[in-house]
């Protein structure tokens, strides 16, 4: 905020016991010409619009702004005799806070505002355009190609650093593409919706890019370009472990997207890091810790990027982690052979890469959905099996449908020679039916009279036809008298 005055003027405020009166008087100094505001108190933090975009504050700029503003202040004031006399505003810490608490107030955007959105001063949603993405020469709006002028009614907090040119391409790019999957042009139309899903600013696909291959495969290369497109101010690089601290979430606050380098997790105790995960990509609202500031509340506009050499081991019970993932497998390594030019070549293509992300961009609008390429299949189902044995066991050994039935003293036997088999710990019982649970949530567990007895029964899970002689161990009942004993199942232990 600029002061215009001289210090010999003194402009003339209301006095500092009626803040909201002084943040009236001072709220031109946070709008444009025609009137609308260029700063606003958003989910506990300052926000300015940049000319392109809008760029949190630091609560010292403020203040500070505020100190120099005021400090040749007056304001008027009963003198002894009763006549108004002229005192100096004298900016103090709490008038300052007071002064502040009142313009964010007038200037407040409601906590459920999620970037991007049109807004007006009210901090109502307005007209919808469909996704848009901010070029430094205006508002692309992706449905027509058509350039809208930047103003601080849309509220974004991404800009492409470069101007939108409808006729620039990306000739290294698309090469350097097909040299890292020559046999996989699936694997290189996910990865071209997924960079136009971070340019959108959309988070309902509840994806996390996940790439994997060996060093000098060219998942670096990737991941820079991605950085260089959206702009290196919206980026943060935390690690998977820190993700699971009490403050490893401040660092995504505001920032579109998150790059998870040379991502190394055991599976010993990761379920934080696995809650986490899931919370950010699911769209969820989170508390999130800030040192020596206010909580921040909300949903983290944050797009997960995973670079690894290995598949990333996370210990989830349900396997749901591993379904969250778009997997890109990289086989070929250049290590030895690197090019030391070629970023420099990829950097002068921006606006090149841009038009090929957006044409990501509109095949994902018309698919609905990122493409899931099938050479990433089996290494999805393997991060699933190594997070929930559980899942895995389910379906090399169970069938699932209403009308399936087993024992839970013979699927807990099955169990445990299967977990042996593959060097699993089987657990306790309860921890086991936990798990199933966990895979299949419409499980139910009865207890069907048999006889004199009750036998504990899983309903909607069965041991599929092949495994159930083995799994109760020959004979199960003799038969009535006078016949030999039957290596079928009696009725009331049949598995379906």
């Amino acid at each position: 905020m600029m002061d215009t005055r001289t210090p010999e003027q003194g402009e003339e405020l209301p006095p500092p016991s009626n803040p909201l009166a002084v943040a009236r008087r001072l709220l031109p100094d946070w709008q444009t010409e025609d009137g609308r505001l260029v700063c606003r108190r958003w989910r506990a933090s300052w926000m300015r619009w940049t000319g392109s975009c809008w760029r949190e504050v630091d609560d010292a700029q403020i203040r500070a702004a505020m100190y120099t503003r005021l400090e040749h202040a007056v304001f008027q004031a009963p003198g002894k005799d009763g006549q108004p006399e002229e005192r100096d505003w004298a900016p103090t810490k709490q008038k300052i806070g007071n002064l502040l608490d009142a313009l964010g107030a007038i200037t407040l955007l409601p906590t459920d505002t999620d970037a991007p959105a049109w807004i007006d001063d009210h901090g109502d949603t307005g007209q919808d355009h469909g996704p848009i993405v901010a070029c430094e020469n205006g508002l692309l709006r992706i449905r027509d190609r058509a350039l809208l002028p930047h103003g601080p009614g849309f509220f974004n907090l991404v800009s492409v650093p470069f101007a939108y040119d409808p006729d620039a391409t990306a000739p290294t790019w698309e090469r350097f593409l097909a040299q890292v999957w020559p046999e996989d042009p699936e694997a290189i139309a996910a990865l071209q919706e997924w960079f136009g899903y971070v340019l959108s600013g959309r988070t309902d696909q509840q994806k996390i890019l996940l790439i994997v291959g060996p060093s000098r495969s060219g998942k670096g290369t990737i991941a820079r370009v991605l950085k260089e497109l959206v702009g290196r101010e919206n980026l943060a690089g935390p690690t998977l472990a820190g993700l699971g601290t009490n403050f490893g979430l401040s660092t995504l606050v505001g920032k579109p997207l998150a790059v998870i380098s040379d991502a190394r997790l055991s599976g010993n105790d990761n379920s934080q890091v696995v809650e986490r995960l899931l919370t950010i990509s699911g769209e969820d609202t989170i508390d999130i810790d800030r040192k020596y500031r206010a909580v921040w509340t909300g949903k983290l506009p944050t797009r997960l990027v995973v670079l690894s050499n290995e598949l990333p081991h996370f210990g989830d019970s349900s396997g749901v982690i591993a379904r969250r993932f778009i997997l890109l497998s990289m086989r070929t390594s250049w290590l030895g052979k690197e090019d030391p030019t070629l970023f420099d070549r990829l950097t002068a293509e921006m606006p090149g890469i841009l038009n090929w992300s957006l044409k990501g961009l509109a095949r994902l609008q018309r698919n609905g959905r990122i493409t899931e390429p099938p050479s990433s299949r089996e290494a999805i189902t393997t991060m699933q099996d190594t997070a929930s044995p559980t899942s895995a066991f389910v379906r090399e050994r169970c069938a699932i449908g209403p009308a399936c039935t087993v024992p839970v003293d013979v699927l807990w036997t099955v169990w445990r020679e299967w977990a042996e088999d593959n060097g699993v710990r089987p657990g306790t019982k309860q921890v086991f039916g936990r798990n199933l649970l966990s895979v299949i949530p419409q499980l139910t567990l009865t207890r069907p009279r048999t006889g004199d007895s009750r036998i504990r029964t899983y309903t909607g899970l069965g041991l599929r036809p092949s495994d159930d002689a083995g799994a109760l161990g020959g004979p199960f009942i003799d038969n009535p008298p006078g016949r030999g004993p039957s290596r079928t199942a009696p009725s009331d232990l049949r598995l379906h």
